[in-house]
């Protein structure tokens, strides 16, 4: 008992001096995109798990627009002294930068990158309507009507654009794109049938595909999903090599003292390793990640060179 005593307390004692470099003002997270879509939800989940250990309080700010891209910008400009994080996706930090000539930001001169915080699966769906059940029949629909389907997504660069996107390149299919300022409110549009097609994350749309709000066609990813056990991937339904995998994590402003970086990494990251977080983040469809700032930094490098070759290679273009 004494050595389990004395085991905790070395661990918490250590702990102290890297959470005694949380700030102590209120902490902002900004979600550069609408309410109610996945990078909100992830970003909640952790920001209300961390809570406890920040002493004047953390929240959740959504700023969406130009896909990303304006709340990547404020939180770019801000204070770099711990008070503000962004929440960083596959878009804003993966395609973004070769997507837009100028989006307002430089991603590796202007960030420390924090903690990869998750990875999530993405599936197409289409309106409940849609006189098509397949993925085959919706390519045979597309290629019938050209022109005359559309497709949302949560913003121009954004996975739910590329997905649409490589399919126009690979099938030449001639469909219109329709740019959201986030998942929620193209959620809305495909439930209400103003929209054909919505490729989107896991745990933003799942509630819609299990009330029959949408159909769910096909998953963006490798292996079939535990959570739609029925639907096929790209793969099964005979279009290979369709897999986009989302991701998200914090950034801070670039000039952010190390020791308050690894305060923050730490936090997150605790909470993280927290049965109760993770149980949660099952829930929605999310899979956890963490690790150090320096982990989150390099995936970040290789998201970039991917997705600019992918944008290259597809002639992909913001507008």
């Amino acid at each position: 008992m004494r050595l389990a005593t004395f085991v905790l307390f070395a661990i918490t004692s250590a702990a102290l001096p890297v959470f005694g470099q949380i700030p102590d003002r209120p902490v902002r997270v900004i979600v550069p995109f609408t309410p109610a879509g996945t990078s909100d939800i992830v970003a909640r989940i952790l920001v209300n798990a961390v809570a406890a250990d920040f002493p004047r309080g953390i929240i959740v700010e959504n700023k969406g627009g130009a896909g990303g891209n304006l709340g990547m910008a404020e939180a770019a400009r801000a204070t770099p002294d711990g008070t503000t994080l962004v929440q960083c996706t596959i878009g804003t930090c993966g395609s973004n930068p070769s997507m837009y000539a100028n989006p307002g930001f430089d991603l590796m001169r202007d960030f420390a990158p924090v903690i990869l915080t998750g990875a999530v699966r993405n599936v197409m769906t289409v309106r409940k309507d849609l006189p098509a059940a397949s993925l085959q029949e919706v390519i045979a629909l597309a290629k019938a009507q050209p022109g005359k389907l559309n497709f949302g997504s949560s913003g121009v660069g954004a996975s739910n654009h590329l997905a649409p996107e490589l399919l126009r390149g690979r099938l030449g299919i001639d469909w219109t794109h329709v740019p959201y300022r986030g998942s929620g409110p193209a959620i809305i549009d495909i439930v209400g049938g103003r929209i054909d097609v919505f490729f989107d994350n896991l745990p933003s749309i799942l509630p819609q595909i299990r009330s029959g709000g949408v159909r769910a066609v096909a998953v963006v990813s490798e292996a079939r999903v535990p959570e739609l056990p029925d639907v096929p991937t790209f793969a099964e339904a005979g279009v290979p090599g369709i897999v986009i995998d989302s991701w998200f994590g914090f950034l801070a402003p670039a000039a952010t003292p190390p020791a308050v970086v690894a305060a923050l990494n730490a936090a997150f990251g605790k909470a993280l390793n927290d049965p109760a977080v993770r149980a949660r983040m099952a829930e929605v469809g999310v899979i956890p990640l963490g690790g150090t700032p320096e982990r989150m930094g390099e995936h970040m490098r290789s998201e970039v060179a991917r997705w600019g070759a992918v944008i290259r290679e597809n002639n992909i273009r913001a507008q």
